[in-house]
């Protein structure tokens, strides 16, 4: 009874233990396959992959245009999502698996991402060296020959440096096209100090020294002749101006020694021409910058809409606004009218142009090709069906033209004929 009590026993405890086994097994599989999921992800072609060779260009030098911090911050959260679950599967297996793989690919990944975060953080470092409204790094477009802030020291350009030596990852064609940034800015700054301790050496205050010499003045003309801010040229040329109105004027004291008086006179009068001088020189420094400033955004538009399209400017220029749904031949039934306000533009006569357009106010227009004269066959202006098809046809062929700026001398030209 006892042997049979046994056997019932040990019969019973291994059935448990292949229960037990079997749903390790189980999970064991369950487990691998998830990291296996994870391994090709990571691996090449996979998603994530993808997701942070994304986040460079296509040779995975230069980042990416397109590439910000959240970009970045979203592939890296990924990435830790992925290594979390990884974690969590050595917890919960106690069985030997396999995790090198996914685990290798998972670190080289968050390393590259970790790079594209420190070369974004030091590009963008980088730009804000410069004054242009374009940037010194953008994708692979390196431009190295960008003006510098006014207020750019060597310190601030020393972090930018820093940063680029601490990282040995960084080496390569990316920190190369830094480098000459960086270099074309302190070159800037160099330049700048140069010429301010020139300006000192010449200068009391805001006075020229009465001892200056005109191989001083020509030393610094030469030197602001290449500076590239144009803030900073202005502020030197002003100097400029006042140093030669002191060396014209101790020339003119040193040849009237018998007339101290005069010549003391003399030289107010040249400060004060100085003075005048520099106002204006300042003032034709921004002057391209103001020529507009009084007109309306339409008379400018008008102008700039002539200058691209027409390219010269007209004795006059006639302006008629038409409201949509203004038929386009205005003169024969069946013709289709403008879809939007539209605005026409004329000389003060036909062999000077005429332009027909409607605004996207984004900086394009609508350009249609209106014909200026309606002269057709009576069979043609008599049949509505025609007139449609024509009008429709210049629909069709409507153009989308993008308008710049332009001169803003020829746009004020252009303003002060319109009538």
């Amino acid at each position: 009874m006892k042997k049979k009590y046994w056997g019932i026993a040990i019969g019973g405890a291994a059935a448990i233990l292949l229960i037990i086994g079997g749903f390790l097994l189980q999970k064991s599989v369950s487990a691998n396959k998830k990291i296996a999921a994870i391994e090709i992800e990571t691996d090449k072609s996979g998603m994530l992959y993808e997701e942070v060779a994304s986040l460079y260009d296509k040779d995975q030098e230069f980042l990416n245009k397109e590439t910000k911090q959240s970009s970045i911050k979203k592939v890296k959260n990924q990435l830790l999502k992925k290594q979390a679950e990884i974690a969590l599967l050595k917890r919960e297996n106690t069985f030997k698996l396999t995790f090198d793989g996914a685990e290798k690919n998972l670190q080289e990944l968050l390393e590259k991402t970790s790079l594209a975060n420190e070369k974004l953080d030091i590009q963008t470092e980088a730009n804000q060296l410069f004054s242009s409204m374009d940037s010194a790094v953008e994708g692979n477009h390196v431009n190295d020959e960008l003006p510098i802030t006014a207020e750019l020291t060597k310190d601030k350009i020393a972090i930018v440096e820093k940063a680029l030596a601490k990282n040995k990852q960084l080496e390569g064609k990316w920190k190369n096209a830094l480098g000459l940034v960086v270099k074309n800015a302190q070159e800037q700054v160099e330049q700048k100090e140069k010429i301010e301790q020139l300006f000192n050496e010449a200068f009391d205050g805001n006075v020229p020294k009465e001892t200056v010499q005109q191989a001083q003045y020509n030393t610094l003309n030469q030197a602001v002749e290449k500076v590239k801010n144009a803030e900073l040229k202005t502020n030197y040329t002003a100097k400029l101006i006042l140093m030669k109105a002191m060396i014209d004027t101790q020339g003119q004291i040193n040849a009237l020694t018998l007339q101290q008086q005069a010549a003391e006179a003399e030289m107010d009068k040249a400060l004060e021409k100085a003075k005048a001088e520099t106002e204006k020189a300042l003032n034709d420094a921004t002057s391209d910058e103001k020529l507009l400033e009084g007109y309306s955004d339409d008379q400018i538009e008008f102008a700039r809409v002539w200058l691209k399209v027409i390219g010269s400017k007209p004795s006059e220029l006639n302006v008629k606004r038409i409201p949509a749904g203004t038929p386009i031949n205005q003169y024969d039934k069946g013709s289709l009218g403008y879809p939007a306000d539209a605005v026409m533009l004329y000389g003060s006569y036909a062999a000077e142009g005429q332009v027909v357009y409607t605004s996207n106010h984004n900086g394009t227009i609508n350009l249609y090709p209106v014909p200026s004269h309606w002269q057709m066959p009576a069979e043609i202006a008599n049949n509505p069906d025609k007139i449609r098809e024509m009008t429709q046809k210049i629909v069709n062929e409507m153009k989308v033209v993008s308008v710049d700026v332009g001169n803003p001398r020829d746009v004020r030209d252009v303003i002060l004929v319109e009538k």
